[in-house]
């Protein structure tokens, strides 16, 4: 995913979870995958993509040995010039 996110923001790019302030992409991105690693599939339920804007529907299936937790998500990604902006709109488990 870092690859992709670089690669769409040669400059750099932020991560948002909306209500917060954004931080470092790439701090993000390590962080989520130190957390769900192996314990986390992603269903792309909706993909729209307009000009240097997209949108996605989640479904993050979060595993454990009390079952699978579904928890939405949606995400919206906007390429300004060599920068990426990422934001996460999600619910966290209870």
């Amino acid at each position: 995913m870092i690859k992709a996110f670089r690669a769409l923001g040669p400059d750099g790019f932020t991560v948002e979870y909306v209500g917060s302030a954004p931080i470092d992409g790439e701090a993000a991105v390590q962080q989520m995958w130190d957390e769900f690693a192996g314990t986390c599939t992603v269903e792309i339920s909706e993909l729209l993509v307009n000009g240097d804007e997209a949108a996605a529907f989640i479904l993050n299936h979060v595993h454990s040995e009390d079952g699978t937790i579904t928890l939405p998500s949606i995400e919206t990604y906007h390429v300004r010039g060599q920068t990426l902006d990422v934001r996460y709109f999600h619910r966290s488990p209870a």
